[in-house]
């Protein structure tokens, strides 16, 4: 998938404002509005700066664009990644980061997510992006269930299953509060890892 991979530069660096911050604008109205909705001059005006400073930083918004996919692109695998315990890992452990990435949200962005998707729909370079992504985040949760001990087969199923199953939760868009997400995690962990009972696995979370 090495065609799927981003690469971004900064045009110029030498205003107060970081490219970071067009950015992080940019996201914030990728997700209210689409990619659409992604105009230089929406942007200056939630910066409170002139449209002209935007291009000290990008070419234009494609290079902006190409700057906003990147960072998701490496942020979305890092976070993953760094579930992983590496030698003698607990499989358990090693889901129950997973389930806290999911749940707390602090990392995780599913509105970033959800945005992401649908901008895929409408790029073919996005979608390339976003599939690259699911495929290293399916590898990861695999190496989880490899650690729980499942030969590669049933590891690599599970974790499909798991991933699938949590990107299906935020396209439904299941309206639950938090508490009653709690009240059914154990079962899910259960269910989804086959160790362990719901009662055992509430000392894991």
């Amino acid at each position: 998938m090495a065609e799927a991979a981003s690469t971004y530069v900064p045009f110029r660096t030498n205003t107060r404002l970081t490219p970071e911050n067009w950015i992080n604008a940019a996201e914030k109205q990728l997700i209210s509005g689409g990619i659409e909705s992604v105009k230089v001059a929406a942007l200056a005006e939630y910066l409170g700066v002139t449209r002209g400073s935007f291009y000290w930083h990008f070419r234009d918004t494609e290079n902006l664009f190409e700057a906003l996919l990147a960072k998701w692109q490496s942020r979305s695998v890092t976070m993953f990644e760094s579930l992983l315990l590496g030698a003698q890992a607990s499989g358990m452990e090693e889901f129950i980061r997973l389930v806290h990435l999911w749940i707390d949200e602090s990392d995780f962005d599913p509105a970033l997510e959800s945005a992401m998707r649908d901008w895929g729909r409408t790029s073919p370079r996005v979608k390339a992006v976003v599939k690259d992504v699911d495929q290293r985040r399916i590898k990861f949760i695999k190496r989880i269930f490899l650690d729980f001990g499942y030969e590669e087969r049933e590891a690599f199923i599970r974790a499909r299953i798991t991933y699938f199953h949590q990107v299906g939760y935020y396209t439904i868009g299941l309206d639950e509060t938090l508490e009653q997400r709690m009240e059914l995690l154990p079962s899910y962990v259960f269910v989804l890892t086959g160790k362990l009972d719901p009662e055992a696995i509430t000392a894991y979370l």
